[in-house]
């Protein structure tokens, strides 16, 4: 029995740092956002009629969570059941 709860407590473990990794993600991409949009915000350069810091904030922003998210699955996600009868 002791066995089987330090299995699932370590399954508990694992979904606490996976929440980390992507609260830590979620900021990232948040400060990547808004400070795009403060430091191109008085630029006067345009990228397909539109300003670049709507550009770099909103595109770079979608691109760098896809990207984000794809690591985090690769490399910090792991597969497992929560069930205990397997």
């Amino acid at each position: 029995m002791n066995s089987k709860h330090n299995q699932y407590a370590k399954k508990f473990v694992q979904m606490d740092k996976e929440a980390l990794y992507t609260l830590i993600l979620s900021l990232v991409i948040f400060v990547f956002f808004w400070g795009a949009i403060f430091i191109l915000q008085n630029t006067q350069a345009f990228i397909w009629q539109m300003p670049l810091w709507f550009v770099v904030s909103c595109i770079g922003g979608y691109l760098l969570s896809v990207v984000g998210v794809a690591v985090l699955i690769k490399y910090f996600m792991k597969d497992f059941d929560l069930d205990d009868n397997k």
